[in-house]
């Protein structure tokens, strides 16, 4: 059960780090046209489009993580445990202490049964996430790399924003180009 347990709280961990990049790029007011000054840019040893990757990843895991947390929700109220009743007895488990009358045998049997479906639920959930770390090109190893600077670096948070904004400007731009091409097709 502790493999289930420490699973759960890996993905409790990688939930928040993913609401943690959320937060901390959309929340830093953007410049000021006015004030804009020219300032060396600044390199860094992830390339742009690992930034991208990364970003895009993180928006995929905030979406996935919210599944996964109402799967396992509702996987443990449809067995009668509330989350933090379920809790309680999972860290009851590892330490050997689920005898001595503290937890009744519905509740504990409701449990066993259920921490199966939720160390499935994760399993499912981390292969989901490893197919996306691998379609963007980015290892776990690495996508951690890039987590922990950007954590840490706002520089790096600053380039991943205007790298973010130009990626908008350059989307608005060919919608802009293809509907102007749509326009000239249909005056033929």
């Amino acid at each position: 059960m502790s493999e289930s347990r420490i699973t759960t709280q890996s993905v409790f961990k990688t939930f928040f780090a993913a609401i943690l990049l959320v937060t901390v790029l959309f929340a830093a007011p953007a410049r000021s046209y006015g004030q804009e000054t020219e300032e060396p840019k600044k390199e860094f040893r992830f390339a742009d489009q690992d930034l991208l990757n990364f970003y895009d990843v993180n928006q995929e895991l905030s979406v996935l993580q919210k599944e996964t947390n109402e799967k396992i929700v509702a996987a443990v109220e449809a067995k009668g445990l509330s989350m933090d009743r379920f809790n309680q007895i999972a860290r009851a488990a590892e330490i050997g202490a689920l005898q001595g009358g503290m937890y009744l045998d519905e509740e504990v049997e409701s449990f066993n049964q259920v921490a199966p479906e939720i160390t499935a639920i994760q399993r499912d959930m981390q292969g989901i996430l490893q197919a996306t770390l691998m379609e963007k090109g980015l290892t776990t190893d690495y996508y951690q790399e890039i987590m922990s600077e950007f954590r840490s670096d706002a520089d790096l948070q600053n380039h991943v924003r205007e790298l973010l904004r130009e990626r908008a400007r350059q989307a608005a731009r060919e919608a802009r180009q293809r509907e102007r091409e749509l326009e000239e097709q249909n005056k033929q």
